[in-house]
């Protein structure tokens, strides 16, 4: 039999999250005195394990995070069936033993030249790009952290929500800031740029529980 739960927020808070007090699992909203849980980095089973403790909460989630259905894990397998296979898998390394053909030849790389051809390749067609970050209602957003896509190139808005950053074109941006939903953008030609971001959802949560054979 596989049980599943469904999360909604029939009726969305429009408190700031931003003006709450922080709290060790969220932040506390004065308007309604309750704790607000921030599950937007919880995994499924953190927020299941939440629910079962407390049904009448509080939480802000991603838009993806609602509305779907979420099938509860099962179990893990015994600590003597983990510990048994480790064993084994010990055991069996032992038997194997590695043995050379020949002389072994190490070949030295100029470590320089090897740096140096990274770099070259790295900053090739690089593009300067500049934009500003904006709320919903065309306020700038400071403070958001700006990345190029599977880089370590990344940036911050300054107090008027602008940045500059360098990037391939056909490269993706990556915008994150408290309070607000993830955004990606793809660059193109145009270096200058303009991204809005959406609040994230938060209220009470509802979570309805369906069972199937």
């Amino acid at each position: 039999m596989t049980r599943k739960i469904t999360i909604s927020i029939p009726k969305p808070c429009h408190e700031n999250w931003l003006e709450m007090t922080p709290t060790e699992k969220g932040k506390f909203c004065s308007s309604c005195q309750k704790n607000v849980i921030d599950f937007t980095k919880a995994s499924d089973r953190e927020i299941i394990q939440a629910y079962n403790q407390n049904e009448d909460l509080c939480g802000r989630f991603r838009i993806s995070q609602l509305d779907r259905n979420i099938i509860i894990p099962k179990e893990k397998k015994p600590i003597w069936m983990i510990a048994a296979a480790s064993i084994i898998a010990f055991l069996g390394l032992g038997n194997q033993t590695a043995r050379a053909q020949g002389k072994i030849i190490t070949e030295q790389t100029d470590s320089k030249q090897f740096k140096d051809s990274i770099k070259v390749k790295s900053k090739k067609d690089l593009i300067t790009y500049k934009g500003t970050l904006y709320d919903s209602q065309n306020n700038p957003i400071d403070g958001a952290n700006v990345k190029v896509k599977r880089t370590k190139i990344e940036t911050k808005t300054n107090f008027d929500g602008e940045f500059t950053i360098k990037a391939k074109k056909g490269a993706v941006l990556i915008f994150q800031s408290l309070g607000f939903e993830t955004v990606e953008f793809k660059l193109e030609n145009d270096s200058k740029i303009k991204v809005k971001m959406k609040y994230q959802i938060m209220g009470e949560v509802v979570m309805v529980r369906t069972e199937e054979d």
